[in-house]
């Protein structure tokens, strides 16, 4: 193995972001559930200015919740996932300058250790991923683990990766044969179009429909006779906010907001995109708050009672958590932005309304 550094992970979080070229999103490969949810937490753990991959010392127990298993020998466990995920070759297929085809394969992890009783999983990603996992700059989408572990379906896996990086364009239009290869569906499984639509094309949707950010239709288009092409239309949730926009939101330069209302008004779009409230909720919360600038202190009268009828309790409550997940957004946003070097700037006049 060569000498990497070692980076030791005691939880995998399902809140984490796998970030990937789209060539790697579009390989074609076949994995189980259990090696997908693998692959895509080492993925998760890459920072986008790691310069070369790392070896990651994972606890034996946080892989046991990932990929949800009661078995008691992790050490059979764990050698037969790393066995399959050494054995699995991912194909990335191009066309060059020439508009000629090229092809290449990869290995997923190019070394694996583990000793039984210890509580670690040492695993290394293959060297060749590289151009597909580091520094990427151009052409890559961030996938969500928290809505990935929801899938239980390796199609639904795959196809959620693939629609999440039109989501911002809500149109993505396959070639059936890439299609399923795409979805790591055998030449020889469901050869017939009704067949891989009932069992997996409308099986996978039915899914992400369920159980992600994302709802997705689709329409079969012909060539000639024959069915040769799929158009997904992809919108995302009411509520729901795209991994641009949360990117988006470290952005807001806090800084240049040297009033109330600039700062109200560049936090409207976390409080309707991020926490999904209605114009409504807003509309109510900016009569009922005090917007304290660049504070890590939570303002101590974020609601006005007189204003507020006993019978609005509950709602007084999901409005007030609402704002508190949007207090702490602000506040992480200045920290990052000023490095954490900045005094508490309060006012009594900052009272919207």
């Amino acid at each position: 193995m060569d000498k990497k550094e070692m980076v030791k992970v005691d939880k995998v979080s399902k809140n984490a972001v796998a970030t990937m070229h789209n060539k790697f999103i579009e390989a074609r490969y076949r994995l189980t559930l259990e090696e997908q949810r693998i692959l895509l937490s080492l993925i998760s753990l890459i920072q986008p200015d790691d310069e070369d991959f790392k070896d990651y010392k994972i606890s034996v127990k946080a892989l046991a919740e990932l990929i949800e298993t009661k078995h008691k020998n992790m050490y059979r466990v764990l050698n037969e996932a790393t066995d399959r995920l050494m054995q699995r070759i991912i194909k990335i297929e191009t066309l060059d300058e020439n508009n000629k085809r090229m092809f290449e394969k990869f290995s997923f992890i190019s070394y694996a250790k583990y000793k039984e009783g210890e509580g670690y999983l040492i695993i290394s990603i293959d060297k060749h991923l590289k151009p597909y996992l580091l520094q990427l700059k151009e052409q890559f989408s961030k996938v969500p683990l928290k809505h990935l572990f929801k899938l239980r379906s390796t199609y639904a896996v795959r196809l959620y990766e693939l629609l999440k990086q039109y989501e911002n364009t809500g149109y993505r239009v396959d070639y059936l044969p890439d299609l399923r290869e795409m979805l790591g569906v055998e030449p020889n499984e469901y050869p017939r179009f009704d067949n891989f639509e009932r069992r997996v094309l409308k099986q996978a949707i039915k899914e992400i429909n369920e159980k992600t950010d994302l709802e997705v239709s689709y329409r079969k288009k012909k060539t000639g006779r024959k069915i040769t092409h799929i158009e997904f239309e992809i919108r995302l949730k009411r509520g729901c906010t795209s991994q641009e926009e949360v990117d988006n939101l470290e952005d807001i330069n806090t800084q240049s907001l040297e009033s109330v209302s600039d700062l109200w008004k560049g936090t409207l779009k976390i409080l309707e995109n991020v926490f999904g409230a209605e114009v409504e909720d807003i509309d109510e919360l900016r009569d009922w708050t005090i917007v304290k600038y660049k504070t890590d202190v939570v303002p101590k009268q974020m609601i006005i009672d007189t204003i507020i009828a006993p019978n609005f309790k509950e709602e007084r409550k999901r409005l007030l958590k609402i704002l508190l997940n949007y207090w702490n957004v602000i506040k992480e946003i200045v920290k990052k932005e000023t490095n954490g070097n900045y005094e508490p700037k309060i006012s009594k006049n900052w009272v919207l309304g």
